[in-house]
């Protein structure tokens, strides 16, 4: 019986170990000529690479290969696919990053 359990929690971890590869980040660069701000951060104008996983609850703001900011964001369903990557800004505030072909979008709450 003791060899049961140990081959099970043997699996049990393999599978763990496992799941990152499922996990899959997407990401979409975004361009911007004004001073812009998201969740807070303040952006000066250039060009960024936003980078959200599926598995957590952040968004990962690149500018010239580095990261600048890790923000909390959350998850909404939208009605359809997207058509296209997208990022969504209000008074110099992004808002929201739609990626092509998925049905959740990031959202920012600031």
């Amino acid at each position: 019986m003791k060899l049961y359990w140990q081959r099970a929690l043997g699996g049990l971890a393999l599978l763990a170990m496992a799941l990152p590869v499922w996990a899959k980040t997407d990401s979409i660069q975004y361009v911007t000529t004004q001073p812009t701000t998201i969740e807070g951060h303040k952006l000066a104008p250039g060009t960024y690479t936003f980078k959200a996983s599926d598995t957590t609850n952040k968004v990962a703001v690149e500018k010239n290969g580095s990261t600048v900011a890790t923000l909390p964001c959350k998850w909404i369903q939208l009605p359809q696919k997207a058509a296209k990557s997208e990022v969504l800004s209000n008074n110099s505030k992004v808002t929201e990053l739609k990626f092509a072909g998925k049905t959740e979008a990031a959202t920012f709450a600031r």
